[in-house]
This record gives structure tokens, C-alpha cells and sequence, in this order.
């Protein structure tokens, strides 16, 4: 995607010093490419001060936010006119590490590279690459390896890595000079997995373990053309027991967060053995010590029009989806929202938005439709009269 870059009237009066391949930044020349981290690394404040606690304040927590590690890869500019990366012809040209300070907690300011030679360049920033996809990337070859190897290349660090949770930026275009500093103005990091909260506002009903299907493992570092799931990176089922367990009300919900993570899971209506759902387990007060389940398919209507089909609604990168227990008139009702990770906005993901590429990376946080969806209810399973 097209990002935009402001460009600092900052003379030199040298020429450059190049950095050193996969080394860090220097902080002594004006030959530079400097930037500031938002998005997932952004917004200070945050209602984890110490650790993750329950308490008001963001969606996102600090220790989701942090960045311990930052790589900017850059691949040379084939069409500088064109409006996009080019999968096939931008060319790769070098990884820089950049020098972070042992500042790790955000919002991480004055941050650069040396790109090392005048031209016009693509960069993406990977933050948090265990050793494996370090390797990977430092391994791509200069002037050979191609935008879509880098995209391609596979992720297998566990998605609920904690701190230094993955994130990549979009692609930035910008051109270097011998004699003009570039400022590339705020990198917009996502985190390349998704996020599953409960929430319980039912009185009466105790939430006391959750089960996900289908939740994946692996994934692609970049995906911008595959809505189907790959078979191969699915996990064995995750088993989350919640301790204490959620005993709430509408007054004062109990809250199980930050604790379910999959990578994006994108299968569609011609692969439902592998779509994701979440097993919720609990127990009412009216029914003494009986345990019931009920599965929460991620599914949501295809339209607005009465009894329309469901369809897959997957899981997107740096999406957070929230389901809430609640009763109406003595009934179970379970309601799913999404939610941007970052931006605490609510919004629904449809399969037409998801075909049309909703899944890739913005420059920044973009509009959303304000709305949710609240499922028909489903006939819940009396375990122990089942077992």
C-alpha cells in the first residue's frame, strides 16, 4: 500500500556514512531515514502500568505494545510512479537493525536508519522476529529476493508470545538523498495475530473454561492475496481454563482478556472443518452444579435481510473479538464484537469486506462501521447430562 512520506529540509554538509548490513544505525551522519512508532507500539498510556491487570483504560495492554526488536528491510523502488509495492520487481537491498535505545516501552520516539545509497526505496518494519524469521530475512539474497519472498516467508514463533508480540508496518515508499534527510513522519505497527476476549455480563451464569478450535500457529509474515486457510498451520485444539472463574452481572462484568491468540484464520465457506470457534463453558445458578456448553461460531449474517446465511467471519490481524455473555429474560444470549486492537473501535467484518483485501496493513487506523452481531440462540449442551 501507498505510504505517504514527509520530507525534513535538513542539509548536509558531508556526504554519507553507510550503516552496516544487519547492524545498528549510526547516530553521526545526516545521510539518514528518520521516524517515530505508533499504531500497535503507540499511545503511552495504557491500563497496564506493571504486567496485565483488568483495570479501565485500553484495549491493547503494554506488554502487547511492547517492542524489543526492530528490522527495517528495504528492497529498491522498481516504479517509483507506481502507486504500490511491486510483489515481483522491487528488489531487495538491505536489513538494518535499528537502535532502539533499550527503549522498549511505548511510544518510541526519534528513531532512524542509514539507508547507505541515494535511490528511491520501499521499507517494511518487522518488530519482535524470534531468531527463526531473523534468520529468514537475513538470509534474503540483495538484488534477487523480491517483495513477495518476503512475504512469503513463514512465521512459526507462538502467537501468544508475550512480551514482543510480532508486528510488521505497511510497505513506505520514500527516496533518499546524499544532501536531504527523510523524515518518514509515524510507522503504523500491527500485530500479525488476533486476539479472543470473554466477556461475562449474566447473572446467575459462571464461565469456567474455553475451548478454540481450529486456532493457527503459523502464519505468512505478509498476506495480501490468500483468504483460504493453510490446513498446515493449524494448532491442536487450545484449552484455556479461567481462574478465578467469571462470575458476572451486568453491573460489573468479569472480563477473561489478553489470554487467546491465534494467527489470522481466513477459512471460508468451502473449508468448514477448519473454521475457528470457541467452546464456552459454564455453569447457573439456577441449575446448582450442572455444567453446560455452548460454541461460539465466528460467523455472521452474509446481509441485513431476515434469515440471511452466515458466513465465515475469520480472524484479522490485529483484531480483537469480544464475546459477550449476556441474559435476556432468563435467556443465554451471546453477542460477538470486533473490534481494532489499537483503536478500541467496534465494527463488523464481512466475507465481501475480507474478499476485497480488509485484511491488509492501512497507513493509520481508518473508519469503521459502528455495529455488532448477536446470534440466534443456540440449543447449549448439558455435559453431564451428555457424558
Amino acid at each position: 500500500m501507498l505510504y505517504g512520506v514527509l520530507a525534513a529540509g535538513l542539509l548536509a554538509l558531508g556526504g554519507c556514512s553507510p550503516s552496516a548490513v544487519d547492524g545498528p544505525a549510526g547516530v553521526d551522519s545526516s545521510c539518514r531515514v528518520a521516524f517515530r512508532l505508533g499504531g500497535a507500539a503507540g499511545k503511552a498510556s495504557s491500563r497496564m502500568g506493571t504486567g496485565e491487570s483488568v483495570t479501565g483504560g485500553e484495549l491493547q495492554t503494554n506488554l502487547e505494545k511492547q517492542v524489543n526488536s526492530l528490522l527495517a528491510v528495504i528492497f529498491k523502488d522498481a516504479d517509483p510512479l507506481g502507486d504500490t509495492e511491486d510483489n515481483a520487481n522491487d528488489k531487495f537491498f538491505r536489513t538494518v537493525k535499528i537502535d532502539l535505545g533499550e527503549e522498549t516501552d511505548p511510544v518510541i520516539e526519534g528513531l532512524s536508519f542509514l539507508v547507505g545509497d541515494e535511490g528511491n526505496y520501499q521499507v517494511i518494519f518487522v518488530a519482535n522476529a524470534d531468531a527463526d524469521l531473523a534468520g529468514k530475512i537475513n538470509a534474503l539474497e540483495k538484488d534477487v529476493s523480491t517483495v513477495q519472498t518476503l512475504k512469503n516467508l513463514e512465521v512459526s514463533q507462538s502467537p501468544d508470545t508475550k512480551p514482543g508480540m510480532l508486528m510488521t508496518s505497511g510497505f513506505i515508499r520514500f527516496r533518499s538523498s546524499l544532501v536531504e534527510a527523510v523524515d518518514l513522519g509515524t510507522v503504523y505497527l500491527r500485530r500479525i495475530m488476533s486476539r479472543i476476549d470473554l466477556i461475562n455480563m449474566a447473572d446467575g451464569v459462571t464461565v469456567t473454561r474455553a475451548v478454540l478450535h481450529n486456532r493457527t500457529v503459523k502464519s505468512l509474515l505478509c498476506n495480501d492475496g490468500t483468504l483460504q486457510v493453510n490446513g498446515d498451520y493449524i494448532g491442536d485444539t487450545e484449552e484455556y481454563t479461567i481462574e478465578p472463574a467469571l462470575a458476572g452481572n451486568m453491573t460489573n462484568p468479569a472480563k477473561y482478556e489478553a489470554e487467546i491468540y491465534s494467527y489470522e484464520q481466513l477459512a471460508d465457506n468451502t473449508q468448514g472443518t477448519l473454521q475457528p470457534s470457541v467452546d464456552v463453558y459454564y455453569t447457573r445458578s439456577d441449575k446448582g452444579e450442572q455444567l453446560f456448553k455452548h460454541t461460539v461460531s465466528l460467523k455472521v449474517p452474509k446481509s441485513d435481510a431476515d434469515g440471511a446465511a452466515l458466513v465465515p467471519i475469520g480472524l484479522k490481524r490485529n483484531n480483537a473479538y469480544l464475546i459477550y455473555i449476556r441474559t435476556d429474560a432468563g435467556d443465554i444470549r451471546f453477542t460477538i464484537k470486533v473490534e481494532d486492537w489499537v483503536e478500541g473501535e467496534t465494527f463488523t467484518v464481512t466475507d465481501e469486506e475480507l474478499s476485497e483485501g480488509a485484511f491488509g496493513i492501512p497507513t493509520a487506523p481508518g473508519e469503521v462501521s459502528i455495529g455488532d452481531w448477536t446470534p440466534e440462540e443456540g440449543d447449549d449442551t448439558d455435559i453431564e447430562a451428555n457424558s
